[in-house]
C-alpha cells in the first residue's frame, strides 16, 4: 500500500493530507509535527493575541480518525529514499512532504528580544502585555503592524521601528494609508532598531524582521538547499519521492514565498502530482492583514511594470492592467473588490480601465 509521510502539520501540511484523502488516496498519510494537533497561524497575531476565543484548530480532533490520518507529535530529524526519522521512530514513506515552515529571525541586542511565530510565543506575549507596559516593535513586512495593533488594544505604549513603509511591495501604493493610519495610533519611527537605542525605556522587544527557512531536517540529505529548499514547478526537490512545500521552500528561478496562501496553494500543487492529476489553473496570490481597523487585501501583484497601467477605484482600491487583463489588485475594506479581481485574473475576464474606476458600475457587474 502507498503511504506518505508530512513533516509539519500548519496549513500546508494538513493541506496536502487533507487533499490527498479528497482526491481519493487510499494509502497510509502521516503527520509527524511537534504540536498537539494542526494549528492555523494567522489568527495568533490578532483575534488570539488579544484575548478573543478564536478556534486555532485547522480541523476538529475527530477529523484524523475519520479521515484515516496519523498524527505522530514528534519532530523529524532526517529523512532518506523511502523513509523518515525521528529520534525514537521510523517510518516507511513512498512520498515524502517536507513543510516545516520557518523560523523567525532575531536581533542582536543587550536586552531579551522576543519573536512571534507559534502558540507558546502568542501565549507569552499575551500575558506580558497590557496597560502600561512599554514595548518595541521591530519590522518592516505584515507583522509588525499587526503585532502593534494588538499591543495597542491591550492597553501598551507601543513604538514600531520600521526603515521603510510596510509591505509596500504586497498593497502598494495602499501601503501608504496604512503606515499613516499606523502613526496615528501608535509611536512611529523610521528607522531600523539597533543597539544605538535607548532600550531601557522599553519593557519589550519583539523583532518581526523576517524568517529563515526551517530546512535543518534536509541538511546533509542530498536535497538542493538555497534560500529554502530548492524545487520545481511541480515542487519536487531533487530526491525522488520528495516534495518540499510551503515556507520551507522556493521554486528555482523564484524568490521564496513566506504566507499563508503560498502554503495552501503549494500542497494542492503536490496533491496533484502525487495522484498523476492535472493541475488546476493557477489561483493569483492573495495576502491579507488586519491593522488598525483595516481589514487589507491584495490578490495578484500590485507595482506595474513598465507596460502596465495602475488605476485606482475612488480612494482604498487599485488595480494594476497589462492592455485589457487584470494583474493584480489591492483594497482596504472592501473585500468584494478582492473576490471580483480573483475572479477576473483566474478567468481571464478582459477589463476596461475606464469602467475599473467608475464606482457607479458594480464590480460584480464587470465579472460577467
Amino acid at each position: 500500500m502507498p503511504n506518505t509521510v508530512i513533516l509539519g502539520g500548519s496549513v500546508a501540511g494538513f493541506s496536502v493530507a487533507a487533499g490527498l484523502r479528497d482526491a481519493g488516496y487510499t494509502g497510509t498519510i502521516t503527520i509527524i509535527d511537534p504540536h498537539e494537533t494542526a494549528l492555523d497561524r494567522p489568527p495568533l497575531s490578532t483575534e488570539y493575541l488579544v484575548g478573543d476565543d478564536v478556534d486555532l484548530a485547522l480541523a476538529p480532533e475527530t477529523w484524523f480518525a475519520e479521515n484515516d490520518v496519523i498524527w505522530v507529535q514528534d519532530t523529524a530529524v532526517g529523512f532518506g529514499p523511502g523513509s523518515v526519522e525521528t529520534a525514537s521512530q521510523r517510518f516507511e514513506a513512498e512520498h515524502i512532504v517536507i513543510a516545516t515552515g520557518a523560523t523567525p529571525k532575531t536581533l542582536e541586542l543587550p536586552k531579551p528580544v522576543y519573536t512571534f511565530r507559534t502558540l507558546a510565543d502568542a501565549d507569552m506575549l499575551r500575558n506580558l502585555l497590557g496597560p502600561g507596559v512599554s514595548v518595541a516593535i521591530a519590522g518592516g513586512g505584515l507583522l509588525a503592524p499587526e503585532l502593534a495593533t494588538s499591543a495597542q488594544m491591550l492597553g501598551a505604549q507601543v513604538s514600531v521601528f520600521t526603515p521603510h513603509i510596510p509591505a509596500a511591495e504586497v498593497f502598494g501604493e495602499l501601503a501608504d494609508k496604512l503606515y499613516a493610519t499606523m502613526a496615528q495610533h501608535v509611536d512611529v519611527i523610521p528607522r531600523r532598531l539597533t543597539v544605538d537605542e535607548d532600550l531601557d525605556r522599553f519593557d519589550l522587544v519583539i523583532a518581526a524582521v523576517g524568517v529563515d527557512p526551517a530546512v535543518q531536517v534536509a541538511e546533509g540529505t542530498g536535497v538542493t538547499i538555497d534560500d529554502g529548499i530548492v524545487v520545481d514547478e511541480n515542487y519536487r526537490t531533487n530526491m525522488p519521492g520528495v516534495y518540499a512545500i510551503g515556507d520551507v521552500c522556493r521554486i528555482h528561478d523564484q524568490s521564496r514565498q513566506d504566507h499563508w496562501d503560498h502554503g495552501r496553494a503549494s500542497a494542492a500543487r503536490v496533491v496533484h502530482t502525487i495522484m498523476g492529476t492535472e493541475p488546476n489553473a493557477p489561483t493569483p496570490q492573495w495576502v491579507w492583514s488586519d491593522q488598525f481597523g483595516h481589514d487589507a487585501q491584495a490578490v495578484g501583484r500590485v507595482i506595474p511594470q513598465a507596460h502596465e497601467h495602475l488605476v485606482h477605484r475612488g480612494d482604498n482600491a487599485i488595480f494594476v492592467v497589462d492592455d485589457d487583463q487584470l494583474v493584480g489588485a489591492a483594497a482596504l475594506d472592501e473585500q468584494m473588490i478582492i473576490r471580483a479581481a480573483t475572479r477576473m485574473i483566474t478567468r481571464g475576464i478582459a477589463v476596461d480601465p475606464k469602467q475599473l474606476t467608475d464606482t457607479s458600475i458594480s464590480i460584480r457587474k464587470l465579472t460577467r
